[in-house]
């Protein structure tokens, strides 16, 4: 069992170029955030750009390795469950992404949490 947070684009972003501008941004800034690892815990990058046939795609590698799509039309969620010693670390990044997608892609982000769960919009962290 167990819980997820996460956030949801809607609308959907359309592959227009304002749209991929800001997104090719809030990329940039989450690679920048997120890439450089912790000193101070001495780790690696939290996340790995991984190549594919059709693309490439940001993958965090904490929780259920939750991941960011390099086509702005095919990011729709970003989450992973965040209850249990495994996977409670994945919570503060999938914040910390949400924050920056808020800022760059504005009032389609809508953050959710399933403890906060209460069959209405109140759930939803503006």
């Amino acid at each position: 069992m167990g819980f997820d947070c996460g956030f949801d684009i809607y609308p959907a972003l359309e592959p227009t170029s304002l749209n991929k501008e800001k997104y090719e941004l809030f990329l940039r800034e989450v690679l920048r955030t997120y890439e450089g690892g912790d000193e101070a815990e001495r780790c690696n990058s939290i996340v790995r750009v991984v190549p594919t046939s059709s693309g490439a795609y940001v993958e965090f590698m904490v929780g259920e390795h939750p991941i960011i799509p390099y086509s702005c039309e095919h990011f729709l969620r970003f989450s992973s469950k965040v209850s249990g010693s495994l996977t409670a670390a994945a919570e503060p990044y999938i914040k910390g992404v949400y924050k920056i997608a808020k800022k760059w892609l504005g009032d389609r982000v809508q953050f959710w949490h399933e403890l906060n769960e209460t069959d209405d919009h109140r759930q939803w962290v503006s």
